[in-house]
């Protein structure tokens, strides 16, 4: 009887230590899901703030500064300066990302932020293009996206009958580019754009590189006319006019092509292009075949008002991304006096992307 009872203690111990043993790993598992979660929580706060961040870096880079050199009396001249300061900050890293990387020491926090500034003055507005009670897109467009091919994706005239369908089905305006994601036959197309990585560079063939069409890269609802800004073309826009899209290092890569153009270029240098295009060959290409074609839809004055900024913010491998497109305000006549810059932007849509 005494021999049964010490083996029941044993017994009951070893279940009691078993439990006692399942409890604590379940505690443990719990106490390090939680940990993980709470800490991939904090990241993925501070990654989506340095996102943020970097649409304020982009505005920036877009705001003209007044200088104080600029201030004289003869207003051509201020004007000209103005436009060259303005095409050297921002032509070489158009649709190409710019890294900052982040450290504790310096910045407080360990991390990256990024963004990449497009032009929606260089992209199509769809609902300038389309003629709603005609029923069609207007020839010059009409010719240009039936010739747009994706390859593995659309053929030759399917984007065109796909949009022309849909547009006439709905009848008015559209209010957002990622409606058309709906259309039938573009739902596998990507909305957004991705700008080239550095990695991106040692590719073999880089003309095709990133030649990717993305919906909301080449379309817009957002500019004031149907023209397009052809210095601030999106990689989309230069994909569809045949033309070299960027590489990311091409700021440096181009340093002085980039500014020969800058020195060559007026307010109106569209009209020229073609002749003049031993300028613009080195950073778009040599092939201007149907650009040449295309003439009559580009911006007659330089004077691009609508841009669009992807931003990410980056802690360890948490990331988080956001697009923002940014409209050219005027500033009230008392903000101009008081402030350093002359013109400040809207957000009018954002995406967490």
């Amino acid at each position: 009887m005494q021999k049964n009872s010490k083996a029941s203690i044993l017994i009951f111990t070893l279940i009691f230590l078993s439990m006692l043993a399942i409890l604590t790993e379940q505690l443990v598992k719990s106490v390090l899901i939680n940990y993980f979660f709470t800490s991939n929580q904090i990241k993925m706060h501070q990654a989506r703030s340095l996102a943020l961040g970097g649409i304020n870096l982009a505005i920036s880079q877009l705001i003209d500064e007044v200088k104080d050199k600029l201030q004289e009396n003869n207003k051509e001249k201020e004007q000209k300066d103005k436009f060259k300061i303005f095409l050297q900050r921002i032509l070489p890293n158009l649709n190409k990302k710019q890294i900052f990387k982040l450290t504790q020491d310096v910045d407080g926090i360990n991390g990256e932020v990024g963004f990449c500034i497009s032009c929606e003055n260089g992209k199509l507005n769809i609902n300038k293009i389309f003629d709603f009670e005609k029923k069609e897109f207007k020839e010059n467009y009409k010719e240009l996206l039936a010739g747009l091919e994706i390859k593995g994706k659309l053929k030759p005239g399917d984007i065109l009958k796909n949009l022309t369908d849909f547009l006439n089905e709905r009848k008015k305006n559209l209010n957002d580019i990622s409606e058309l994601i709906k259309i039938q036959g573009l739902s596998n197309i990507d909305l957004f754009y991705k700008p080239p990585a550095k990695n991106d560079n040692n590719k073999k063939n880089k003309k095709n590189l990133n030649a990717d069409i993305c919906l909301q890269d080449l379309f817009t609802t957002w500019t004031d006319d149907e023209n397009i800004e052809f210095l601030f073309l999106s990689n989309s826009t230069l994909a569809v006019l045949g033309l070299r899209q960027p590489m990311s290092d091409d700021a440096v890569t181009f340093e002085k092509q980039f500014k020969n153009l800058i020195e060559f270029v007026t307010k109106n240098y569209s009209q020229n292009i073609i002749e003049n295009w031993s300028y613009y060959s080195p950073i778009f290409g040599k092939d201007n075949k149907i650009l040449n074609g295309f003439k009559s839809i580009l911006s007659k004055e330089f004077g691009p008002k609508v841009y669009s900024v992807i931003s990410y913010g980056k802690i360890d491998e948490v990331e988080q991304r956001l697009l923002v497109v940014l409209k050219e305000v005027e500033k009230q006549k008392k903000e101009k006096e008081t402030e350093s810059s002359l013109k400040t932007f809207q957000i009018v849509r954002m995406y967490w992307i």
